[in-house]
């Protein structure tokens, strides 16, 4: 049973971090713009939320066995559906339902250990559990590094429809009932709640992913939606903070440890993000390595460090202040982006090592300590509700990361390309005269000189956007560690 739940969990996160690490290449593949790219994420998101509000309902009707097993051939019917997808707006609405089914899945398996388990039992189940989370995010460069050297981007999906077909008769088996309730037991279905909360949070994904791309206040729509959203996301926590059966019980929040853990858990989900999407971009479209090579040699650096997991484990207990665990976690972060923000173009495999060993000790210096810090005080009904809305917040981290490092990229590809800029005028100048120089009529050779000059442009500014991006991630890493160690509710 630990190992059926641990792998259901293990899937979620192989699959986000095989999407992060290789969302250029999957872009490429449906010949997807940036903001296509980030409607992709968005999607996900979108679903992701909207099952973990559902979660509750779904587990009272079927159980967790059925639901879980429901979950895992949902998310490998999405995964077909990605794989076959010929277009962005395909590929967002697989991602939508993959999300949706997947999505709560870290949740639901780690609410079931808390309340599925004898307490003599929770302990080895919670290991094979975090055990099984490392090792899948630490998997997916390596797997994805293979899929895509030697077949395509549409391996990336479908190699997971087997697994997750797989891992779903697994919890048919191994998972007891448990979960399911009599119909006059079950929660009110919030019908109305529900489809204000699926409206003011597709508005805020729009607003989040177009403000990157045009002028938050230049465009009236852009703040309507917002409005809009926000009231009806402020309408949807009023609601469910006054009603006696919620779908998802707000009333954690008075608790100040949690608080504070939740605002830790979205530093953390927004720095590893941000780490999964830059690194590939910085390696492969700064530094030159293959896209094979990116993913086999990150992919080794984070099972290296994910060995230590096993460390953690056996040692964690005897440090009774896990405060500072945390704030060394983000203390490690900012080095390890400073590192890669100093990186030059010539740097090699060598000057990679130490940032990457570093990058992979995050999971166990911040998540760890800091769930097992937020989550001591509940009961087993407040856990379940207050872990769904941590869920929450993850996904809505995730999103947000994956757009904000996009927007940066394309921030510095339009500062260095535009009429603005009398370096590269002059440089599409000079190369339009030598293409017409060889005998090219006037518009063929402009279009080359704008192609070879744009896919210049482009690696440049990819390298300098993935510099961008550490820096940043160095700061808000610094900040973080800074309020932690400020923090008393998290001693």
């Amino acid at each position: 049973m630990p190992w059926a739940i641990g792998l259901v969990t293990a899937v979620d996160y192989f699959d986000n971090a095989l999407f992060a690490f290789f969302a250029s290449y999957i872009a490429g593949g449906v010949n997807a713009s940036p903001d296509e790219l980030v409607w992709a994420s968005s999607a996900y998101a979108l679903g992701a939320v909207l099952g973990i509000l559902q979660q509750h309902a779904w587990i009272e009707r079927l159980g967790y066995r059925r639901y879980l097993a429901l979950c895992m051939f949902a998310f490998a019917a999405g995964g077909l559906g990605a794989a076959w997808s010929d277009s962005a707006t395909q590929l967002a609405l697989a991602r939508g339902m993959q999300g949706y089914f997947v999505g709560p899945m870290l949740g639901a398996c780690r609410i079931l250990i808390q309340i599925g388990m004898p307490a003599e039992r929770r302990a080895r189940a919670l290991k094979a559990f975090m055990v099984l989370i490392v090792f899948g995010g630490a998997l997916a460069p390596v797997a994805g590094a293979f899929l895509v050297s030697n077949f395509d981007w549409r391996w990336l999906f479908g190699s997971t429809v087997p697994v997750a077909v797989s891992i779903g008769l697994l919890v048919l088996w191994a998972l007891p009932d448990l979960g399911d309730v009599e119909p006059h037991e079950r929660t009110a279905p919030h019908h109305a709640p529900y489809l204000v909360f699926a409206l003011a949070q597709a508005a805020l994904q729009v607003v989040l992913t177009r403000t990157h791309f045009e002028l938050f206040t230049g465009s009236p729509a852009l703040v309507g939606l917002a409005l809009a959203g926000l009231a009806g996301l402020a309408w949807f926590g009023w609601h469910q903070w006054h009603h006696p059966a919620p779908l998802v019980r707000l009333h954690a929040l008075r608790q100040p440890g949690f608080r504070v853990g939740l605002a830790l858990y979205v530093v953390y989900y927004y720095l590893s993000t941000g780490f999964s999407y830059l690194l590939p971009r910085l390696m492969e479209g700064g530094l030159g390595f293959s896209v094979g090579n990116t993913g086999y040699f990150t992919g080794a650096m984070s099972l290296a460090t994910g060995l230590l997991v096993f460390v953690y484990l056996r040692y964690s207990a005897r440090l009774a202040r896990k405060k500072w665990l945390i704030v060394a976690g983000f203390a490690i972060a900012a080095l390890a982006s400073a590192w890669l923000a100093r990186v030059t173009p010539q740097s090699g495999r060598e000057a990679l090592v130490g940032p990457l060993l570093l990058r992979g000790l995050l999971m166990l210096f911040v998540v760890l300590p800091v769930a097992n810090l937020t989550f001591r005080p509940f009961a087993a009904e407040d856990f379940a509700h207050g872990y769904r809305l941590k869920n929450l917040v993850r996904q809505l981290a995730i999103s947000f990361a994956t757009s904000s490092v996009i927007a940066l990229q394309q921030h510095r590809l339009a500062e260095s390309a535009n009429p603005g800029n009398v370096g590269f005028m002059q440089a599409l100048d000079g190369l339009t005269r030598s293409f017409a120089a060889l005998g090219h009529a006037a518009g063929e050779a402009h279009a080359m000189a704008l192609g070879t000059l744009w896919r210049t442009l482009e690696q440049q500014a990819t390298f300098m956007a993935s510099l961008d991006g550490f820096t940043a991630i160095a700061v808000v890493a610094l900040a973080a560690g800074v309020f932690a160690a400020w923090q008393r509710q998290i001693d």
